[in-house]
């Protein structure tokens, strides 16, 4: 029976160590989730910071080290009300796109994720 009961305790101690290494990994992968949404946090408070920022010199003339930044996203800005304005001409004309718009890479789909980049699809 003693060996039985060595290989009963080895067992114990292996499902244990087991058992310990299965909590490790579970307690790293919530700080790791944790850490993401965290981040994205703070990547939405920085557009939050940035799209204020742009408001604010909208009409005037934004400090020399953003003007470049800023004349860039008055250019996206002007592209987007184009874009729109073509897709309200096309609904009009008749010529709906099936699915949605991907706001990332403005391919059409009817998934909930875009199959091209992988965003979400709005």
């Amino acid at each position: 029976m003693s060996f039985f009961d060595d290989l009963t305790k080895k067992a114990k101690v292996v499902a244990s160590a087991a058992s310990e290494k299965a909590k490790e990994a579970a307690d790293t992968a919530k700080i790791s989730a944790a850490i993401v949404a965290e981040k994205r946090e703070l990547d939405k408070n920085y557009r939050a910071i940035g799209q204020w920022y742009v408001c604010e010199y909208a009409d005037g003339e934004p400090p020399a080290a953003v003007a470049d930044l800023v004349a860039a996203v008055k250019a996206s800005q002007e592209k987007i009300a184009q874009l729109q304005a073509c897709r309200e001409q096309m609904a009009e004309a008749g010529a709906e796109p099936q699915g949605k718009v991907c706001p990332v890479c403005g391919k059409i789909s009817e998934s909930k994720f875009c199959p091209h980049c992988g965003a979400p699809m709005a």
